[in-house]
Order: structure tokens, then sequence, then C-alpha cells
């Protein structure tokens, strides 16, 4: 298989070098080019193309932008001439705007990998990034396309699920954006108080939560305020029943 990936960050990169693994051909297209020649060093792709050669000459393609970018991207596709062979996918982690616009684009299929790493660019990426992790889909009216981005997530190692638009941005709401909003703000406490406490105490006495919330706080602000900012309703509603939860098992004086 042909296999073009539009961005070469960490998510592309990793399925660049996932679908090499397992033999395929690579190309790959990003405006940063320093970005898309680390992708090349690394093996995350085999070369370089222009996006008209990717969406000439791929039978699978994979948009790999961030979330604002992946919009204009997928309302471009309506200007793209397509085989019956070929397929489009997305990777951004908010689907209903995704699914907004490309409903008449039968070329594509929303979806959504639950796997990353506070790491971003092909530096950080892993061909293993996938394996055993769910990777959700939106189904669409074109079953061929469908079925071919079911196999092309179960080739990676992933497990597909398919899930609505709407469904899935509010649970992800509660299960990945608060913990990711929570994970700025407690690095943020901590901060705070390294500032009056030495923070070799602090580090040695942060737990592996506390942990696991400093690791995921290194993840790019830049690329998680868009996705903060389509959700907001959802992860709205999602922190009132946290702090619901909170009021009712809070300790009395």
């Amino acid at each position: 298989m042909r296999v073009g990936i539009i961005g070469t960050g960490l998510i592309g990169s990793s399925i660049g070098l996932g679908c090499r693994e397992r033999g395929d051909t690579v190309v790959g297209f990003d405006r940063d080019t320093s970005t898309l020649r680390f992708a090349v060093a690394c093996g995350a792709i085999d070369d370089t193309a222009t996006r008209n050669e990717i969406y000439g000459t791929c039978e699978a393609v994979v948009i790999a932008l961030p979330l604002d970018a992946t919009i204009e991207e997928v309302r471009s596709l309506a200007q793209c001439a397509f085989r019956p062979e070929q397929f489009v996918i997305d990777v951004a982690s908010v689907k209903s705007p995704i699914e907004e616009a490309g409903r008449d684009i039968e070329v594509f299929v929303p979806t959504h990998p639950m796997a990353g790493s506070e790491k971003s660019g092909p530096t950080g990426a892993r061909g293993d990034l996938f394996e055993r992790r769910w990777w959700c889909y939106v189904s669409t009216r074109d079953e061929l396309r469908t079925q071919a981005t079911r196999a092309f997530i179960d080739r990676l190692g992933a497990y597909p699920c398919a899930v609505d638009a709407r469904e899935h941005d509010r649970i992800v709401a509660l299960t990945s954006h608060l913990p990711q909003l929570v994970a700025y703000a407690f690095k943020g406490c901590v901060d705070s108080l390294v500032t009056s406490v030495d923070g070799r105490v602090v580090s040695a006495l942060c737990g592996p939560v506390a942990q696991e919330l400093l690791r995921i706080a290194q993840s790019p602000r830049g690329m998680w305020d868009p996705i903060f900012s389509a959700n907001a309703a959802a992860i709205e509603d999602a922190l009132v029943r946290l702090q619901r939860e909170i009021d009712d098992r809070r300790f009395s004086g």
C-alpha cells in the first residue's frame, strides 16, 4: 500500500513508522520543512511529496494536523478527485466539527486513535504507539471506505471502535480532555509551591499520580487549546460532574 501523511508530527510520524514496518511505502507533507526533514531522518516516511502528489497517488491518506488545520484540510477535499480505492482519514481528538466538515466528502472517514505522548514531533514517534490501543472511527455512508479504514486501523495493531461523533466528544471531554486540563492546572500549583519550598523535596514527595500529571502536562499547550475550545461545552459539563463528586466526598471538619 502507498500511504500519504499530511502532517509529520508525533502522530503522523508514528503512523508512518507503523506502516513502513508493515511493508508500506510512505510519503509525507508538512508545511514545516524542518519537521519534514526530521520525519525522513527518523525513518517515518520514505520520501517527501506535495499535497497534490499525495492525494493523486496514495491509496490511504492520513491527515495528522492540529484541529483547526484538520478542519481546513478536510474541507479542501471537496476540490480533489479521488479513485474508488482511495480513502482519507484524520486523527483529531474532537470529532463533531470534523464530521461536519467532511459530511459530503465520500472519501473521508473521521477517526481518533486513543494513543499519544507528552513528546512532540517525529523524534518522539514510535511505530508501536497504537498497538493494543483503541482507535475510534465514525462510520460513513460509504461502507467500503469505512471497512478500509477499519482494516487500516487493525493493521497497525489497534482495536477499531465505531463511535457517534457527538457521543465521542461527550465521553472524551471527561476521559481525555478534562484530565489534560487538570494536568496543566496541577503543574501550575506545583510550580507555585516550588517558589517557597525546595523543589527537590517537592519532587521527592510526588506520588505516582502526581508524576503522571506532571508528565502529561509537558504536552504542547498550543496543540490542546483549540481542542479545549472546540469541546468547551462538554468539558464544562465534565468539570461540573467532577466538582460534584469532590463535594460529595469532601471530608467534614
